[in-house]
């Protein structure tokens, strides 16, 4: 029972070095940032579509309701925007001057539109 099983010995030829060389790995690493950045770029891609499309949709109901002399309404997403990142809403005028209406946040949601009556103040 107290025999010795040789199979279980370490290879008498192993030299404990790396079985790929540095420029394989380096080649390997290159390879799959490639995959990845593959996998994740249709999704960023999709979810800046439907952000944009969401984000013009609610700007031209918030420019409908609170610019009446608007021409039409223009979305930027914004980095560093007075309200924090996120899609801005602009209301574009005859002259060329652009409004700030709303800060939409970074994925838009359908408008929350007050319209306050003049006649109950």
């Amino acid at each position: 029972m107290s025999d010795r099983h040789h199979e279980l010995d370490g290879d008498p030829f192993d030299d404990d070095r790396p079985v790929f060389g540095e420029r394989r790995r380096r080649a390997l690493r290159v390879v799959v940032l490639i995959a990845v950045g593959a996998l994740v770029l249709p999704i960023v891609l999709s979810i800046y579509g439907v952000a944009r499309a969401a984000a013009d949709r609610a700007c031209a109901q918030y420019v409908a309701a609170y610019d009446a002399d608007a021409l039409g309404s223009r979305v930027s997403f914004e980095l560093f925007a007075r309200g924090g990142p996120g899609w801005q809403c602009f209301a574009t005028a005859g002259h060329g001057n652009d409004t700030h209406i709303a800060n939409l946040g970074l994925l838009p949601s359908a408008p929350r539109i007050q319209i306050i009556d003049e006649r109950q103040s």
